[in-house]
């Protein structure tokens, strides 16, 4: 599992964002298995520890605001305890109006997003908003 996050830096600190997030997937208490996805969520989605940090400063001063990106691996193993395939995710969960973002998917396309699916209607059409291109294309090319 690997993360790295974004916004309110002393909201981060004060929830220890990372190691939270960690924590939650790795050791819940209650038995039950809780995925990278949920425990991002638990913390840097909307109403998650970062906003409830900010207390009363909420949607007023920036306190709280923030996103994270992870990136969980999964291990399948045969009866044998042989390991038969791994796969990995990349995950982003965030609280504010948006997050710049990008991953190379399996097919080696590359894809940018700002916003959730669906988060405001109709900005998926804008400017390329999680369309794939190959980076292979813009060699040569100055950003």
């Amino acid at each position: 599992m690997g993360m790295s996050g974004t916004g309110n830096g002393d909201s981060f600190l004060r929830v220890n964002a990372v190691r939270t997030v960690s924590a939650i997937a790795k050791y819940r208490g209650d038995g039950s298995t809780t995925s990278l996805g949920e425990a991002l969520r638990e913390v840097t989605g909307p109403g998650g520890e970062l906003q409830k940090s900010a207390e009363k400063r909420w949607k007023k001063t920036g306190e709280g605001e923030g996103g994270m990106i992870g990136i969980e691996c999964a291990v399948v193993k045969g009866p044998d305890g042989e390991v038969r395939g791994a796969k990995a995710y990349v995950l982003a969960e965030y609280n504010c109006g948006g997050m710049f973002r990008a991953t190379v998917n399996e097919d080696g396309k590359a894809v940018a997003r700002v916003w959730k699916e669906g988060q405001y209607g109709g900005l998926e059409g804008y400017e390329n908003e999680g369309k794939e291109y190959d980076p292979r294309d813009l060699k040569g090319e100055k950003a």
